[in-house]
């Protein structure tokens, strides 16, 4: 027998993304809730970041976190585990997010680089259709004025996220 055979990190086994998708899944059907991205990487570390029609309160994440923890025994798995809502900086993943943030502010970066704050106006299938904020050199007291509609393909997109403007 090796020595150290029966410790924990012998034991320990690899937990599989597609379970805890399964888990996650289960737990938010029948809710406005849906996951934006699950990651499980070295050593069993689990991040999932979800999101909801209607926001997702921390009571939310608490709860999704203990019914992910009840699945397995921790004398066999090991694992670190951390369930947070998509908040405002991330990037939009799922088109729900972009259908919540219509007439929202956010930052686009496009895969050209080319970056710019626009209000999102929709969203489709292939593309969406924003409004630039322009600045603007004739109004005083607001600097940024929006501009006219434009469509652009989500093929051209890197990455979009809700911003908060003061």
């Amino acid at each position: 027998m090796i020595e150290g055979a029966e410790s924990p990190l012998f034991l320990c086994t690899m937990i599989r993304k597609e379970h805890i998708e399964t888990l996650v899944d289960e737990f938010l059907a029948g809710t406005d809730m849906f996951m934006v991205k699950l990651s499980v990487g070295k050593e069993n570390m689990i991040k999932i970041y979800i999101d909801g029609d209607s926001g997702v309160q921390i009571d939310d994440c608490v709860a999704l976190s203990r019914h992910i923890e009840s699945s397995f025994d921790r004398d066999k798995e090991d694992f670190e585990l951390s369930v947070s809502s998509a908040g405002i900086g991330e990037p939009l993943v799922h088109k729900r997010q972009y259908e919540n943030r219509i007439n929202k502010p956010v930052e686009v970066l496009l895969k050209d680089g080319a970056k710019f704050k626009a209000v999102l106006l929709g969203i489709d299938k292939n593309e969406i259709n924003v409004a630039r904020k322009i600045k603007s050199k004739q109004k005083k007291g607001n600097k940024f004025v929006t501009g006219d509609p434009e469509i652009i393909s989500l093929d051209a997109i890197k990455q979009i996220k809700e911003i908060i403007t003061i």
